[in-house]
């Protein structure tokens, strides 16, 4: 994989400056298999839950007086 990503054409000037890139593309690479790995291992990351809409009630039974 690494001699995959070293052999495309990015058209930089500097080497320097390709090789950060590399690195940058390898890195975020790993972060998205860690993360993945993460949520298969211990399950998507819980959502929160959404809070519930009062609705009003016409209740005559219980009019104030």
């Amino acid at each position: 994989m690494l001699v995959l990503l070293l052999e495309e054409d990015t058209g930089c000037l500097t080497g320097a400056f390709c090789l950060m890139d590399y690195i940058d593309k390898v890195l975020e690479k790993l972060k998205e298999w860690a993360r993945k790995l993460i949520e298969t291992l211990m399950g998507p990351e819980p959502q929160p839950e959404p809070e519930p809409i009062p609705i009003p009630v016409n209740d005559p039974g219980r009019r104030r007086r």
